[in-house]
């Protein structure tokens, strides 16, 4: 056998059994420290607050997507600093309810390079207490929708298709009554019947027209809002966070990696111990 890997081998077999003392002398205490970081992951899910995640999807109608999120994100900050006096004035709610809101967060349901995105946008919550899910919607629409720009916008949006909705009225009725006269007429005999053949029917496909639009001005009042909104808040049982089997990962890693160097310290100790009594005295 080559010397050269006749060395090799004894250096790797004196490693392994340098590695395999290590562990006799010191496994225990990495066990102890890896067995203390499990449980202290066990006590810290239960210890921690629960945090709930849910997703509103909402449905710009009059600012784009992007502004919405903006509005969003300057109320996050608001949180982050502890402003609920300032942000419950947007909300019109309990500055109370806002303390158990962790975070408020918006990204658009698909990103569209157009300024208005049909697809809508979400808001996604973190939060101690589902309770408050109900009243924070409540308080986030109603928070798009507080701004003097916006409300001017609508008020504005319904005046007008409250007059169109008249003027609709208004011509209806005088189709309908036109139509009652000429009726009258050629049950009379007073004109030729298959001239108001003609004209009978143009009328009541202009009523049919009518009507719809009617009905789509309506509709549009209906539904004028800020934003509409197309999913609420879902009430979770299982939370967010604290998740049990990362805790007790992170609490096994971290104590084994305590053990560990906790040992290699004892062993470089014992080991710096040992070269001092073994060197000479020459004094």
């Amino acid at each position: 056998m080559d010397p050269e890997n006749k060395k090799d081998d004894l250096d790797l077999i004196i490693l392994a059994e340098r590695i395999f003392a290590f562990f006799r002398n010191y496994g225990r205490l990495i066990v102890i420290f890896s067995i203390a970081g499990i449980l202290t992951g066990l006590l810290l899910f239960f210890v921690l607050p629960k945090r709930y995640s849910s997703t509103l999807l909402l449905h710009s109608f009059t600012l784009t997507n992007t502004e919405h999120i903006n509005i969003i994100e300057n109320w996050n900050e608001l949180l982050k600093k502890g402003e609920y006096d300032a942000l419950s004035k947007d909300f019109n709610c309990d500055p109370e309810m806002l303390k158990k809101v962790n975070s408020i967060a918006a990204t658009e349901i698909q990103k569209l390079y157009i300024p208005n995105n049909p697809n809508g946008f979400m808001v996604e919550v973190i939060v101690m207490d589902t309770a408050v899910l109900d009243p924070l919607q409540k308080g986030i629409t109603a928070g798009l929708e507080n701004g003097e720009y916006l409300k001017a916008k609508l008020e504005s949006k319904k005046s007008n298709l409250t007059q169109l909705i008249e003027k609709v009225k208004i011509e209806i009725v005088k189709l309908d009554s036109t139509k009652k006269d000429i009726e009258n007429s050629i049950s009379n005999n007073n004109k030729s019947p298959s001239s108001y053949i003609i004209d009978v029917s143009g009328i009541t496909s202009q009523m049919i027209s009518l009507n719809e639009k009617l009905l789509g001005y309506q509709d549009d009042l209906k539904f004028t809002h800020a934003v509409q909104v197309l999913h609420n808040f879902a009430k979770f049982k299982k939370p967010e966070s604290p998740k049990l089997f990362k805790l007790l990962v992170l609490g096994f890693i971290a104590g084994f990696s305590i053990g560990y160097i906790s040992a290699i310290y004892k062993y470089v100790r014992k080991r710096m111990a040992n070269r001092i009594q073994t060197q000479p005295n020459y004094f």
